[in-house]
């Protein structure tokens, strides 16, 4: 095998934190602040505990940025492990600043005398579509390739990598702001028990495809977005993550590949940050086109 020249960064809302270090992808972990404290998003936070409680928490928490200290820390540690080049991986622009955090740090780098090459890509999603992506590009770097192999290769995938998700209910997208509340569509969804529809895209990031009555709907409606998008000659890998909703996301992982030409499944759990962005009992999936061996 060759020698891997490239270490891999991308934002900690991509992935679990098992994926990340397993894959020895460091993260570039947001901030999640309440109880006056700001909490780094994989490393300070029990997933599983946070998830169960976030809804209770009291005024609920806001989100932060990574420092560009955090970034710079990332790539001098790859030079001091002797990588050639740091990639990182950065979400839409739509959904954070993030990407300008690390453009911050890579810029001091630079200027300090780092050696080693920093590229940063911006990859238009967010999610597990873009972890579907630093996935990707990992086992690419184990393979030896350079940042500018795999940029090439994340660009000739990058249309037809597609998400879409639902989660348990509106509350949590008032509270984070993903929708404004009125008290219409307040009403409606709590008297018929919506599910919130998402999809990610290129053109706007996150957004809202509506709601479905159950749990059952919400899966077809999931199922048919992804279906659409799917090219009929492309065969994908399919990435599930949930923020405990085990039962849900099994059902994903079992119909899904009906519809779809599947090739490996991708169990994870959304990590703290995007579940307090979708709420507990949220579920989201992508596709993404599988690699050839």
């Amino acid at each position: 095998m060759s020698k891997q020249k490239v270490k891999l960064s991308a934002d900690s809302s991509c992935m679990q934190k098992e994926v990340f270090y397993s894959e020895g992808i460091a993260p570039l972990q947001s901030q999640l602040f309440f109880n006056e404290k700001h909490h780094k998003d994989l490393d300070d936070l029990d997933r599983d505990d946070f998830v169960s409680k976030v809804a209770k928490i009291d005024p609920y928490p806001t989100s932060a940025l990574a420092s560009p200290q955090d970034a710079l820390d990332i790539f001098t540690q790859a030079e001091k492990d002797g990588f050639d080049e740091v990639l990182y991986i950065g979400l839409h622009p739509n959904v954070s600043n993030q990407y300008n955090t690390a453009k911050v740090a890579a810029k001091k780098y630079e200027k300090e005398g780092g050696k080693t090459k920093v590229h940063l890509y911006q990859s238009g999603l967010m999610c597990i579509a873009q972890g579907a992506m630093a996935y990707s590009a990992s086992q690419l770097a184990k393979k030896g390739k350079t940042s500018e192999e795999i940029i090439k290769y994340l660009d000739s995938i990058k249309e037809n990598v597609h998400e879409a998700g639902c989660s348990a209910n509106f509350q949590i997208l008032f509270k984070t702001g993903k929708i404004k509340k009125g008290f219409k569509i307040s009403m409606i969804s709590t008297l018929m028990r919506l599910k919130p529809l998402t999809e990610v895209n290129l053109k706007v990031g996150p957004t809202g495809v509506g709601g479905a009555p159950g749990y059952k709907k919400a899966l077809k409606s999931v199922i048919k977005n992804l279906e659409g998008k799917a090219q009929p000659d492309t065969v994908y890998d399919l990435y599930v993550a949930d923020a405990l909703a085990p039962k849900l996301k099994k059902k994903f992982i079992e119909t899904i590949p009906k519809h779809i030409k599947i090739n490996k499944i991708h169990d994870w759990k959304l990590p703290p940050i995007t579940s307090w962005a979708w709420g507990k009992g949220a579920v989201m999936a992508a596709i993404a086109p599988t690699m050839e061996e």
